[in-house]
């Protein structure tokens, strides 16, 4: 099916080029290098990140295309293909539109705004909440309204499928539901909030992400768990001061363990000097609990100091001290009392 849906994306493409110039076609891509001291231990690898592809463009004023496919290096030790978004969009009336297909499911600002081009992070990388509950992607259908009113509000209802499958298989086998509200007072500030539910039938099976599921008395847990998310997101982005604060509360419920209650936060503040210098600072935390059946219990907080020279609106280097400290990990019944890293980031993009 991927195959099938690549050829479709490169026939568009190859007729934007071709025939018209309301489709366009940019590259994105990452190179980095990280140390990282565990313990006694100094590990360094040098990693090429994820290639992108990104095309957009209207067939006409109603109807408009986006897909967005990236090349990685996987654990296998080869490069695979990611068809991370695909949707048709029709605007049916001003601002409202009706979206099929697979894309970023509107949870937080982080991945309502941002896509897998590392150009356009604040930080390195994603919030530690992406790694363990976020939904990154749903196919399904979705209303959407942009820009409503003097205040600028907006919405997204969205019924797709679960966390197990985030593309065309096992769609009706599972489903979820997401509902988003935000608003932008002025240009420069984004209030949003949202609310996200779907029940697993196997808690075990996960889509994309390394969600870990551990039952501390029996092991992997695979029977089937209710997930319910609330997030509230804060952005401000001016000419000088940047914030982004990212808060996500889960409760999922078993007829095991009961109900579990988790929370994560993402706090980060850049300040912009002669246009192209951001040194920043950003603070993350997550904790599950210990009766929660999604994702392996433990407590994590990170300590982000970093600094982005942006040689131009397509090319910028970006480089992060963090300090990792209290992990706790049942899944390897290892403790380890604080990592230090440090990466650096070439980001770029092409067109």
């Amino acid at each position: 099916m991927k195959y099938i849906l690549l050829s479709i994306i490169c026939s568009i493409s190859a007729l934007g080029f071709s025939q018209s110039n309301n489709f366009q076609v940019r590259g994105f891509g990452h190179l980095e290098y990280e140390s990282v001291i565990e313990e006694d231990s100094l590990f360094s690898n040098f990693k090429l990140g994820e290639q992108e592809l990104f095309v957009n463009g209207k067939f006409n004023n109603y109807f408009s295309y986006l897909s967005e496919i990236t090349l990685n290096y996987s654990s296998h030790g080869n490069y695979k293909l990611n068809i991370e978004r695909l949707r048709i969009k029709y605007n049916y009336y001003k601002n409202h539109s009706f979206i099929i297909g697979k894309f970023h499911t509107p949870v937080n600002y982080w991945n309502d705004v941002y896509f897998h081009a590392r150009l356009f992070f604040p930080t390195i990388d994603r919030p530690l909440m992406f790694s363990k509950w976020i939904p990154v992607h749903t196919f399904g259908v979705r209303l959407q309204g942009q820009n409503l009113g003097k205040r600028n509000f907006g919405y997204d209802l969205l019924i797709g499928n679960g966390m197990a499958s985030e593309d065309l298989y096992n769609v009706f086998e599972e489903s979820s539901i997401t509902a988003a509200v935000h608003w932008k007072p002025i240009d420069e500030i984004r209030f949003g909030f949202s609310y996200y539910t779907t029940s697993m039938k196997n808690a075990s099976s996960m889509a994309a992400h390394s969600h870990g599921h551990n039952d501390a008395h029996s092991g992997v847990y695979s029977g089937p768990l209710d997930f319910q998310m609330l997030n509230a997101s804060v952005a401000y982005f001016g000419e000088k001061w940047e914030l982004l604060n990212e808060f996500s509360y889960n409760r999922t419920e078993t007829d095991t363990l009961g109900v579990a209650n988790n929370f994560s936060n993402y706090l980060y503040f850049g300040y912009r000097i002669k246009e192209k210098n951001v040194p920043f600072i950003a603070y993350d935390i997550l904790s599950t609990a210990d009766n929660d059946l999604h994702t392996f219990p433990y407590n994590r907080m990170k300590f982000v100091l970093g600094y982005k020279h942006e040689y131009s609106t397509k090319i910028n280097v970006k480089g992060q001290i963090e300090y990792y400290r209290n992990i706790h990990d049942n899944h390897d019944h290892h403790s380890i009392d604080s990592i230090w890293e440090f990466i650096i980031q070439l980001s770029y993009a092409i067109y």
